[in-house]
């Protein structure tokens, strides 16, 4: 009753704004999940006939009320709150079959469903193409290719897991599809910081070449750019500490100090300049639509670093021992960030890793990916934002190299 009670607060609460007859409110709703958990309920006695009868007579109901709705109002109406009522029917049924936890979660997100009406056709109107292919794309890495794939080693070697490393693709689009998908909804204008943290947070590479390349064209803007691209850099750390607390939590202990630390510069870099320059997020109007990072091209390339990757530094970890793991890490950083911190995972989840010369590697790698982002903003940024970027990511160079230097000392 309590669930019934739940679909037909909201539904009864949306009529009345609306100033229309309501079909079903609280009472109604509350009832008809009550049918449905007595007529489960008398399933044993009377078999499951019951149920479909019960069923039936609500269906009856839905379509005659339909119908004298349609013939009253002369024009086509939705069928939601119908929907939602024969939903409550089977909630109702679900809780008499030792089904309650189901039915609850079920109810709730229903109701969340039903609320959110606005906000989702709003969001609807506002895509595009490339969003509605973005969204078709995402689904397609998580939903449709992961569960075709093996989940065994395929190679000779023993390595390369189709399954494991496509489900790394997944954690990687998911971060970056999350990103895009909050840009898209609160919008890139609303200030530099978020601009700043969401760019980075869909593509920190992505985001440094199109603030890089915009100062060239909007000179006047450079230190505006330059603040975003280091928020972008400095989001790539939370972003890969998400990865290894997902993936392997142990090696938080020992690459959370130096990352967080590099990442706390980096943010306080940002604010200390805001503030001696006096400028607000309002400052900063101009939108940017930076690339998405969902492409099913960009899913199959970033698989395949991912494997190469994994491969060189299992054998520069097995021919040169730890030097070798740190020079395939620092090369590797210059290219993806994300791929070396997945493939160091992977190692440690196979027992192929010592902890310790993981976590340099990671560190290492890290360093390595600030500096091909200052490259990039070198050969591609106005020299207004070139010396403000430049000096910001010495600063995070030298905290991530004083902080692990540190961090060996103390182990």
């Amino acid at each position: 009753m309590l669930i019934g009670a739940l679909l037909g607060l909201e539904r009864e609460f949306v009529q009345q704004k609306k100033d229309t007859p309501a079909f079903a409110g609280i009472r109604t709703f509350s009832l008809i999940a009550l049918l449905g958990s007595v007529s489960a309920l008398l399933v044993v006695e009377y078999g499951v006939i019951l149920v479909a009868l019960s069923l039936g007579g609500v269906i009856l109901l839905i379509t005659v009320s339909y119908l004298g709705t349609l013939l009253h109002k002369k024009k086509e109406t939705g069928i939601t709150t119908e929907v939602a009522v024969i939903l409550t029917f089977l909630f109702g049924v679900l809780v008499m079959g030792d089904q309650g936890k189901i039915a609850i979660v079920l109810a709730v997100l229903t109701s969340l469903l039903l609320a959110l009406k606005g906000r989702l056709h709003g969001v609807i109107r506002r895509m595009s193409d490339e969003d509605l292919r973005v969204t078709l794309q995402f689904a397609l890495v998580t939903a449709v290719i992961l569960p075709l794939l093996p989940n065994r080693t395929v190679d000779p070697l023993g390595l390369l897991n189709p399954f494991q490393i496509w489900l790394m693709v997944v954690l990687v689009s998911g971060i970056g599809f999350s990103g895009y998908v909050l840009m898209k909804v609160l919008g890139p204008s609303r200030g530099i910081n978020l601009t700043g943290i969401l760019g980075g947070l869909a593509s920190s590479t992505a985001t440094t070449i199109s603030f890089s390349t915009a100062s060239r064209n909007n000179p006047a803007m450079s230190n505006h750019y330059a603040w975003a691209v280091v928020l972008a850099s400095s989001m790539m750390l939370p972003r890969v500490l998400v990865l290894i607390l997902v993936l392997y939590p142990p090696l938080l202990r020992v690459v959370s100090f130096p990352l967080i630390a590099m990442l706390v510069s980096g943010l306080a870099l940002v604010f200390i300049q805001q503030r001696r320059n006096n400028v607000s997020k309002g400052n900063f109007e101009r939108s940017f639509d930076v690339s998405h990072p969902l492409k099913l091209s960009t899913a199959i390339k970033f698989g395949l670093i991912f494997s190469i990757v994994f491969i060189v530094i299992e054998y520069a970890q097995t021919s040169f021992g730890s030097i070798g793991v740190y020079f395939a890490s620092a090369s590797a950083g210059l290219v993806s960030m994300n791929a070396v911190a997945l493939s160091i995972v992977q190692l440690l989840s196979q027992a192929q890793l010592d902890l310790q010369v993981a976590g340099i590697a990671v560190v290492i790698a890290t360093i390595m990916n600030t500096i091909s982002k200052g490259v990039i903003v070198y050969f591609t940024g106005s020299q207004a934002l070139r010396q403000t970027v430049i000096r910001s990511f010495a600063v995070i160079f030298l905290v991530g190299l004083f902080s692990s230097m540190l961090m060996l000392w103390l182990a």
